[in-house]
Formats: structure tokens, sequence, C-alpha cells
């Protein structure tokens, strides 16, 4: 058998050294890691509250010293006008690839139902892009990209069936979005 005490302790068990503050830590005036203990004049507990002379008692509430006098100002934070028209450009970019992939697998009457809702789609967003504007007070932004992007990603998407034929347009697609794809992961 070895001479060290039993870990759950008992008779071979040391006494601990007991302090006034307790067994955690011993009152000096600076303690390892810059932790210090509270003043003596400063309370350990929370005092008891007394019962008024109705014979209720109020609760003190937690935080209460730490609480706000005033109220702090609620002021509205202005919205930012967005950077640019990326996001005008990506769809018109992406409809003109998913427009020209699909070019032969479609009948032409749903890839003019596409160009419709594209359309539809432009114009709700230049809609919604000027009610901002007049919500915001903002100065207005140049009106010709919404049609320019309609009937450009329209045009292109029809010249490139026209000229290339839709496999030529998927193979390039594919390429063109791994490309960006690998840009954006090579640059985050």
């Amino acid at each position: 058998m070895t001479d060290r005490p039993h870990p759950a302790g008992g008779a071979d068990r040391p006494e601990r050294p007991q302090y006034p503050g307790g067994t955690e830590y011993p009152e000096t005036e600076a303690l390892p890691g810059g932790y210090h203990l509270p003043g003596a004049d400063a309370p350990r507990w929370r005092a008891v509250p007394e019962p008024a002379g109705d014979g209720t008692a109020e609760e003190p509430v937690a935080g209460t010293p730490f609480r706000r006098s005033t109220p702090a100002r609620r002021k509205r934070i202005p919205e930012l006008r967005g950077g640019g028209h990326a996001r005008l450009v990506a769809v018109t970019v992406l409809f003109v690839m998913a427009a020209g992939s699909a070019a032969d697998y479609i009948d032409p009457a749903t890839r003019a139902f596409w160009h419709l809702l594209f359309w539809a789609g432009v114009g709700t967003a230049a809609a919604v892009s000027l009610a901002r504007e007049r919500r915001n007070g903002w100065e207005p932004g140049p009106r010709w990209v919404w049609p320019a992007a309609a009937l450009g990603g329209t045009l292109l998407a029809e010249l490139l069936i026209a000229l290339f034929g839709s496999p030529v347009i998927l193979v390039a697609s594919v390429v063109l979005g791994g490309l960006f794809l690998f840009i954006v992961l090579l640059f985050g």
C-alpha cells in the first residue's frame, strides 16, 4: 500500500486552511492573476429587505445599481445606397446563360415566357429601386440601366442562340461559371 491519503477523504484527509473570507483565496493585498477581494466595507451578500409598516417587503431588482437613469436616444440608422448595379448585371448574365443553354430543349413559346418573366423581374427591381430613392431622399440614379439590362439580356440570349446554338452556350456557361467560382474562392 502507499502512504498517500485516499482521494475521497476520511481520517487521512489533510485539513484545509480556513481563511476569514472562505477557503478559496487567502486575504492578501494582491491575489494571483490581478484579482482582488472586495473591500471590507462592501457587503458580501445582498441584504434581506425589511418588511415595511404594512407587512410587505420590497424585493431588490437585479442590476439596480447599473440601470440608466435616462433612456438612450433612439436614432434611426439611415439606409445606405447600394454600390452599383452588380446584382442587375449578375442576374442578366445568369438569364442569358440559362435561356441560351435551354434553347434547343424547350419550345419557343416557353422561351418567350421566360423573356417576359425576366422583363417583369427587372421592372419590379427598377420600381423597388425608385421607391427606395424616394423614401430615403437619395439623388436619382441612372434610369437607363434597367431597360438596357432587360432588352440587352434578351437580345444577347437570342443572338447567341442564333449564332452558336445551345450546346456551345451550355459549355461556355459552365466554363465561365467555374472560372468565376475559382476567382471568388481565390480572392474570397
